[in-house]
């Protein structure tokens, strides 16, 4: 028996051994999963088209694990893989997913991965869900195009927790996890940069913490960028970025989000905290609907005055309160030369509006936002400060900004409308409501989107970039928070089909002339260029008459008639011919083509006055003849020439071409 029971226990071991965990060598090298299977003693197996992580795993300082194509990596419940090393999850084509074995029972989810000391992650087109988060300790890690969905809280509480370190995340999607998205301990320090990622009802255990909840920032600024931060679970808030111990001094450029349906918007607590909020849409951050909880657009409860924030040109509205302040705090929502540009409207709870709550002592500039009305005794009635309460510090918001339900541009843009090659800016005219499109021809206006812009706060109907037929007017609604509206009128005008007429002038041999003078009637007066040709644009249809003059030519009249396409008119020219009497006939000139000796033949026994001229008519040669019948012209450049002769009886002129 007890031999027996000997070997059974040897085979245990050596099952547990084979089964055991793997750490790779750390000499420098690149793994693939593949790699791993071979190496790993069956840490790493491949089953059925997917890669299974069956023990503990880690990745060895100087080590990197690669996953270079579109990959299912499984890893087993409770593990926790760890990098000492690097991790790169970019497929070339497709998604790498990162999940579970069992992902169908309850607390079945693997713990996650454990980045210590770990430089140069990058993860791309990846997809983690059922595990228990992403740890970075001290670990630089850049995420671009990943998933983050249904992840538990089993390793950390928040799906990515880094500490000591900057990661970047950007283009992502967090849907749906156990705890807050992105967020870090209050004792570490970090400044990450989250820009252009969605995070949906996350939180779902709808603990008292934010979507994205963030620790003391680094030397670098935290940026939150472009993000949509939607929220479903009535005790979870939007963001918060908090410095609750002393720990760092945090700078944070929070711009571009839109924030709404969370129990509040965006709060800023602690110390040693300064931010730029600018740009965000804050909306609906009210479904715990408990303003003594919560429900604020922005709240800012500093410990002293080293909490600052400079809030510019955000919209907030349908909150259970604007904004709030708590505690100390050093607040600039707008001054005289850098006003606010902020729109507060329907904010407000009890049937009572609190567009701002000042609940400090300390004063507060508030120059040049819309607080939901044009009347500055209204909008005193939407803040709540020193007037209401004597212990609290005076807000100064006058002169308030107010809303006009105007355009301010209305274009139709090339990149949204194929047909166009350039951008069409409207003329906006707020005298009488309208605004002109001048259209192309040839352009269709049964489906043309167009795009417009309105002040912040300002809601039109229909919307900006709607596709419009605009062969009729269309109407447009613009209103404004406070009530008031005006209705548009769109006017798309079709521009005339032009088309282009083209002069070619030529002589009768077929010899370009430049120089010749064009007058198109009711145009203008052009020129023919070296090649002998002048063309004029962008003629409506029509019928059009025209002169062609240049010396040493008779002139030539027509019209051409322009329906539908570009023309192209042929002009040959004449050479100018004035015989004062039938002798003319008589005078001849050879050889034609001359080389040097021009003879000429039946010129008057009187004085004969000759001239050469090139074939824009000016004067190369002159000369007066007695009896003589031939002329040198040896000097002259090769090409054609007029020999015009004149005596007491005849004027005539002769093409001739020297060689």
């Amino acid at each position: 028996m007890r031999k027996f029971y000997f070997i059974t226990l040897l085979i245990i071991l050596l099952g547990f051994t084979v089964k055991a965990q793997y750490i790779t060598p750390g000499n420098n090298q690149t793994y693939t999963l593949a790699d791993l299977v071979d190496l790993s003693g069956g840490t790493v197996s491949f089953e059925n088209g997917s890669y299974i992580i069956n023990n503990s795993l880690t990745i060895s300082a100087s080590d990197t694990l690669k996953i270079s194509e579109a990959t299912v990596l499984k890893i087993a419940t409770g593990l926790r893989p760890e990098f000492f090393g690097s991790f790169i999850s970019n497929p070339e084509n497709g998604e790498v997913i990162i999940t579970a074995v069992d992902t169908l029972t309850a607390g079945q989810g693997f713990n996650g991965l454990r980045f210590e000391d770990s430089q140069a992650n990058y993860f791309s087109n990846t997809r983690i869900t059922h595990g228990g988060g992403i740890q970075l300790i001290e670990s630089e890690a850049t995420f671009e195009y990943c998933t983050f969905i249904h992840n538990s809280a089993s390793n950390t509480s928040n799906v990515i927790n880094y500490s000591n370190c900057n990661p970047i995340i950007r283009y992502c999607r967090f849907v749906e996890n156990e705890r807050s998205a992105i967020g870090s301990g209050a004792n570490t320090e970090g400044s990450p940069q989250i820009y252009f990622n969605e995070f949906i009802h996350n939180t779902t255990d709808n603990s008292n913490r934010p979507q994205l909840n963030l620790g003391p920032g680094a030397a670098d600024s935290i940026y939150i960028v472009g993000n949509y931060v939607e929220g479903f679970h009535d005790n979870v808030g939007g963001i918060s970025i908090s410095s609750l111990i002393g720990v760092g001094n945090t700078k944070a450029v929070v711009s571009g989000n839109t924030i709404v349906n969370n129990r509040y918007g965006y709060a800023q607590i602690g110390s040693s905290i300064s931010s730029r909020i600018i740009d965000n849409i804050i909306l609906d951050n009210n479904i715990q609907n408990d303003p003594m909880l919560g429900g604020s657009g922005l709240n800012f409860y500093g410990a002293n005055t080293t909490n600052k924030a400079v809030v510019r040109r955000n919209l907030i509205s349908g909150n259970l309160w604007g904004i709030t302040t708590q505690q100390v705090f050093d607040l600039d929502l707008g001054t005289a030369t850098n006003p606010g540009g902020n729109v507060f409207y329907e904010n407000g709870n009890s049937g009572e509006i609190y567009a701002f709550y000042n609940n400090i002592a300390e004063d507060v500039s508030a120059i040049g936002n819309y607080w939901g009305t044009n009347e500055v005794t209204v909008a005193e009635t939407y803040i709540f400060h020193q007037p209401d309460d004597g212990t609290l510090g005076l807000v100064t918001y006058e002169p308030i900004k107010t809303l006009e339900p105007e355009f301010l541009s209305f274009d139709l843009l090339a990149s949204n409308n194929p047909q166009l090659e350039n951008n069409i800016s409207g003329t906006v005219n707020p005298d009488n409501f309208t605004v002109t499109l001048e259209v192309p021809a040839g352009i269709s206006l049964t489906n043309l989107i167009p795009t417009y812009t309105v002040e912040l706060g300002i809601s039109g109907d229909p919307a900006s970039e709607v596709a419009q037929d605009f062969n009729e007017n269309v109407v447009y609604t613009l209103s404004t928070p406070h009530g008031s509206e005006a209705e548009w009128t769109v006017i798309a005008n079709q521009q005339s089909a032009t088309y282009d007429l083209t002069f070619m002038v030529e002589d009768e041999d077929g010899v370009s002339i430049s120089g010749a003078e064009i007058t198109l009637e009711g145009i203008g007066t052009q020129s023919t260029n070296d090649s002998g040709i002048s063309v004029f644009e962008s003629l409506e249809p029509g019928t059009y008459t025209y002169e062609v003059l240049v010396e040493a030519y008779e002139a030539v009249n027509g019209s051409v008639e322009m329906i539908d396409e570009n023309l192209t008119e042929l002009v040959v020219m004449d050479i100018f011919v004035n015989l004062a009497e039938a002798k003319t006939e008589a005078i001849q000139i050879y050889p034609n083509p001359v080389q040097d000796v021009l003879k000429i033949k039946g010129l008057s026994a009187e004085s004969n006055t000759i001239k050469i001229l090139d074939l824009q008519g000016k004067v190369v040669f002159e000369t007066t003849l007695y009896n003589a019948n031939q002329l040198d012209i040896s000097n002259l450049k090769n090409g054609f020439y007029f020999i015009q002769i004149d005596n007491s009886y005849t004027s005539v002129r002769i093409k001739f071409f020297k060689n």
